[in-house]
């Protein structure tokens, strides 16, 4: 925003070597989030001509203009997005760190920060949470169920350790790495009180007329069950309940004569409480893999131990199958 800096790299390097603070980065935030800076200056807490100040000295340092005035506000150039991005990822480290430096403090030991979507939630999530819970009782576990977008974000953020979702690798920015957990196919379940579920054979055709509880419009399941019923050339489903929550799918399925597409192991679970009926229908919705997914960087030991936990319960699972099959 000021006049436009002198290039020169060594320059440049020297001032992100020694003199680069955080101070600055929040200033770069304060900008972006601000749009101005009078509003800048009062979410630093500061005078307008401390903002412009201090925003002279970052970018005669660095030699490049990091906002570009547009219309009545201005946006990040390309090195002002690196610097925001940087400044995201420092807020938050420093953020849980106080966290944990608080939980000390408390007399708990650590706390992990998990995402995860409905595949994990039944059984893999919560038998690896208790295994965890055994091994270290302090330990502070808070998991968010959003949605996968929102999950992403946080976790690029440094908000949450780890993420469990189904997600095709290509669709993962670069900078987040993923190990799968549970190589998994869709299957079709029928409620245990359903008037049709003790028959032997079902066709497509006459599922599609029953009532379902489905996914939400817009979400990557929908989309994909759609398309297999295209495929099929029948249409979907009209008499249908919609719902994010693959357990109060479960309970519904309790309540109600219902059909349902869900992962095997979470069919099988079910299965086995007495709530559903595995279908021997062949379901090619093409959903990806279980995995875990955190930062390209190192982690801590805390979520070094549950990873290997969540392999290690993934590999329990996968020996039990084999073991029935």
């Amino acid at each position: 925003m000021s006049s436009s800096p002198t290039a020169d790299p060594q320059l440049a390097e020297a001032f992100v070597a020694r003199r680069l603070s955080l101070r600055h980065l929040r200033l770069v935030l304060a900008l972006y989030e601000g749009k101005s800076i009078s509003a800048a200056a009062e979410l630093l807490h500061v005078t307008q001509p401390a903002v412009s100040k201090s925003l002279a000295e970052l970018e005669q340092g660095l030699g490049q203009t990091l906002f570009a005035r547009r219309g009545r506000g201005f946006h990040a150039t390309a090195l002002g997005e690196r610097l925001l991005a940087l400044a995201r990822k420092l807020e938050s480290d420093l953020r849980r760190g106080s966290e944990d430096v608080a939980s000390i403090v408390r007399g708990t030991h650590g706390e992990l920060q998990i995402g995860a979507t409905n595949a994990a939630l039944p059984q893999l999530l919560p038998d690896a949470m208790a295994l965890l819970k055994q091994e270290r009782p302090l330990v502070t576990i808070s998991v968010r169920t959003h949605a996968l977008s929102d999950l992403i974000n946080e976790l690029r953020q440094g908000r949450r350790d780890l993420v469990l979702a189904r997600v095709p690798p290509i669709e993962m920015p670069p900078d987040i790495e993923g190990q799968v957990l549970l190589k998994q196919r869709e299957v079709v379940v029928i409620s245990c009180i359903h008037p049709l579920a003790k028959q032997r054979q079902l066709a497509w055709a006459q599922l599609h007329e029953q009532a379902w509880v489905g996914h939400l419009p817009g979400t990557r399941m929908r989309e994909l069950m759609d398309r297999m019923w295209q495929e099929l050339e029948l249409a979907p489903p009209c008499n249908l309940i919609e719902t994010g929550d693959i357990m109060l799918a479960l309970s519904m399925m309790k309540r109600l004569p219902l059909l349902a597409m869900m992962p095997q192991h979470v069919a099988r679970l079910a299965a086995q409480q007495g709530v559903v009926k595995i279908l021997p229908l062949e379901a090619r919705v093409g959903l990806a893999d279980l995995a875990l997914w955190h930062l390209r960087e190192p982690q801590s030991e805390l979520v070094e131990r549950f990873k290997q936990l969540l392999h290690q319960v993934a590999a329990d699972y996968v020996r039990r199958e084999s073991a029935q099959a």
